[in-house]
């Protein structure tokens, strides 16, 4: 069966120029070939031939699937995890929750990913370079494991791949168990997951876009009554900030946590057509200008993605609006001391994305010009944009599959002051009656090995340390670029 499916590999990826390593490279940054970008259709195609010339492309192929429709529920008391605590590393390139996994409650870092519906975490067998400084799951690690050998997944990523085997056993997050849970145990993970600060991948995108064919994570927190809604609410915390205090909230929504509480979110419909988080935006505004984005754009709405990716053309016309923008192709570079007023509008409602986010790391000696944290590359063949954590982090968003919408709101950052890791520090559910205001969690900061060192937060005792996130080689914005596309999963799979 694994040669039936390396066969079918290698004749079905050119179909879809899948998987092929990109990262831009800051470490041997050269000024002098940089330009001054300026608003022309010749200008867009210069800038589209540049993009035309890198050393490696990719696509991801959207599927036209439609979204799988949830039954009514029966009339019952509203149950919620309760705000379950974020954490991230300190470049913010992922935000995760911790879960721990079998009969001894082993911990992983699990990102929260809108972007994808599957659930999966390193195999013991796996011997690949980046399972060896991860966390990984094996029989030895749980009695209850069960593990379906003959029942097998493989997942292309926009840029990574995983294979493994389907595995059942129980989760737990705060003091939340889920019993008897399938989800994928990857014996193969490529290299590009190496660097990556998270462990495994928690999905919460649509059941229709699962590549593993089991219930998803929600799915489960529905059937065992854990949550009674197909739906959850999340606030992305800048670590800079040192307030730390990023919340996800399963089957409701923190009130606590949203200026004018949950009354004041405002919802926009989800297009039913895919299986993603996309809804429509109507305009991007910048300095109080409009920049007139005709029609407005698709945005997929994605927890797994650091980086805002949009097609170059949409790029070029954006950062007109920033002085001072020079580019070399699909990256941009902006004075590091911008704060111009970006806002993405939905409809009439205008959301505002701080400078702290779109602006990254200084690239050049005199510390004059940053990285862009948007980005002129599209992942997606219809044009619709990847809008990731830079703007999450300016908002409380909701995710209704209930109801088919996405709802934004003002964040109320909160700062932890007690330990969340123990056992019974998040409530298992919360009646209707009192998720209107749910009260913030407690919680500690990251660990201070992690929140105060330079290397990645990776735990191992059996591989060598990686290389540090801030290292000249292996640049921040490296990294969560290739998370970005990591988490993108694109349309070549095979299940056995």
């Amino acid at each position: 069966m694994r040669l039936i499916f390396t066969a079918c590999f290698a004749l079905c990826i050119d179909q879809i120029n899948a998987f092929v390593p990109w990262r831009p490279n800051t470490s041997d940054f050269d000024p002098s070939t940089l330009h001054s970008i300026e608003l022309s259709s010749n200008a867009i195609r210069r800038h589209e031939l540049r993009i035309a010339h890198a050393d490696a492309k990719f696509e991801r192929r959207s599927g036209n699937r439609k979204a799988t429709p949830f039954s009514p529920l029966l009339p019952r008391d509203d149950k919620t995890s309760g705000p379950v605590d974020l954490y991230s590393d300190a470049n913010d390139i992922s935000y995760w929750i911790n879960v721990k996994f079998g009969s001894s409650g082993k911990s992983f870092r699990m990102v929260v990913d809108t972007g994808s519906a599957d659930t999966w975490i390193p195999s013991a067998e796996c011997k690949s370079k980046s399972c060896l400084v991860h966390e990984t799951f094996g029989p030895q690690d749980s009695s209850t494991l069960g593990v379906t050998s003959d029942k097998t997944f493989a997942i292309a990523y926009a840029s990574g791949n995983v294979e493994g085997s389907i595995a059942k056993d129980s989760l737990k997050f705060g003091s939340v168990t889920v019993d008897g849970m399938e989800f994928g145990l990857a014996n193969m993970v490529s290299d590009d997951f190496t660097s990556f600060p998270v462990d495994g991948i928690l999905g919460l995108g649509f059941p229709s876009a699962s590549i593993l064919k089991v219930p998803t994570f929600l799915e489960n927190l529905i059937s065992q009554g854990i949550i009674s809604k197909h739906v959850f609410g999340a606030y992305l915390h800048r670590t800079a900030d040192n307030k730390n205090g990023g919340t996800i909230t399963f089957g409701g929504i923190d009130g606590s946590r949203i200026e004018g509480g949950a009354e004041a979110l405002k919802y926009y419909d989800v297009n039913t057509t895919t299986s993603l988080w996309s809804i429509q935006m109507s305009d991007v505004v910048l300095d109080g200008k409009n920049a007139n984005f005709q029609g407005g754009r698709s945005v997929i709405i994605d927890t797994g993605t650091a980086l805002i990716l949009i097609p170059p053309e949409d790029a070029l016309k954006l950062h007109q609006f920033i002085p001072g923008t020079k580019s070399n192709g699909e990256t941009f570079y902006i004075p590091c001391d911008t704060d111009i007023p970006l806002q993405f509008q939905f409809g009439s409602d205008k959301y505002q994305i701080s400078s702290k986010d779109y602006v990254g790391d200084t690239v050049d000696a005199n510390q004059e010009l940053c990285l862009s944290l948007i980005v002129g590359r599209s992942v997606v063949r219809n044009g619709a944009w990847l809008v990731g954590d830079v703007f999450l982090r300016n908002v409380y968003s909701v995710f209704d599959m209930e109801n088919g919408k996405i709802g934004f709101g003002i964040p109320i950052p909160a700062v932890r002051t007690g330990s969340s890791t123990t056992a019974g520090s998040t409530p298992t559910s919360t009646s209707s009656s009192e998720q209107a205001n749910l009260v913030s969690p407690t919680g500690t900061d990251l660990p201070d090995q992690i929140a105060n060192s330079t290397s990645s937060p990776i735990r191992t005792t059996t591989a060598p340390s990686l290389a540090s996130l801030n290292d000249p080689a292996a640049p921040f914005y490296h990294t969560i670029f290739a998370f970005s596309l990591f988490v993108l999963h694109s349309a070549l799979v095979f299940i056995f």
